[in-house]
């Protein structure tokens, strides 16, 4: 018998266009913010209609990525946030974008297929960079892949929620934005689930200033409580 290949050659079908154009404020996990909007557009013979012919029966896809702004070195033990940045698990036994092949998986809501120039999936919930390569799409099937009964003890459940608030300044600037609904609600979801990094979050810094861009904003908030006031947006 042939020895495995030691390599493989993979190429992308495809890139992203999201509202999260820095790996900082991207949500840890898919659908943890349904109104991060994201698009992916097919490149080269990987744009034919044929190749999602059917896709627009299922509601959501399994997206195959690359995690383009990991470095290529790994290791085998890794800092969850989850944990805190400090307790340390195998890189297989974690998500953790630092791993061999910086190949990611991640499950979308499927909107509208544009095939009216190449091809193009709408997609909602994403928590993928902007211009992440693509590897593969598969259908998502919740009759095998829902299984409410399996074991997760590092993560059992949701992380918490926190409030979010908005300065009279922040108030005044979302009103200036057309679609200012939906960015109200992204610029919550995704600070609801505080996107600091692990090793900020007992330092009590509630004078620290942070910047998080979403869609062509740069979006400042700190620290308030039990949770966090958008202090002002402002265009990027």
């Amino acid at each position: 018998m042939d020895a495995p290949a030691a390599s493989y050659r993979l190429e992308a079908i495809g890139h992203i266009e999201s509202d999260f154009p820095d790996k900082f404020g991207v949500p840890r996990q898919p659908g943890l913010a349904p109104a991060a909007r994201a698009r992916l557009v097919l490149h080269g013979d990987y744009a034919d209609p044929l190749a999602v012919r059917g896709l627009d029966a299922y509601s959501h896809v399994w997206l195959t990525f690359v995690f383009h702004h990991s470095p290529e070195r790994w290791t085998p033990l890794v800092r969850p946030p989850r944990l805190g940045g400090n307790a340390k698990l195998g890189v297989f036994a974690t998500r953790s974008t630092h791993r061999p092949n910086r190949l990611g998986l991640s499950l979308a809501a499927l909107g509208n297929i544009d095939t009216r120039h190449g091809v193009a999936l709408e997609l909602h919930g994403c928590d993928l960079v902007d211009g992440t390569p693509v590897l593969d799409i598969k259908p998502y099937l919740p009759w095998v892949e829902a299984l409410p009964d399996a074991r997760a003890r590092v993560a059992p459940a949701a992380p918490p929620r926190y409030a979010v608030r908005f300065s009279p300044e922040a108030e005044a600037a979302l009103e200036r934005y057309s679609g200012s609904g939906s960015l109200r609600a992204l610029i919550e979801q995704v600070l609801a689930q505080d996107p600091r990094p692990a090793y900020h979050r007992d330092k009590g810094d509630a004078e620290r200033l942070y910047g998080v861009r979403l869609r062509e904003l740069d979006v400042r908030f700190r620290a308030e409580g039990e949770g966090f006031r958008v202090v002002e947006i402002i265009p990027t």
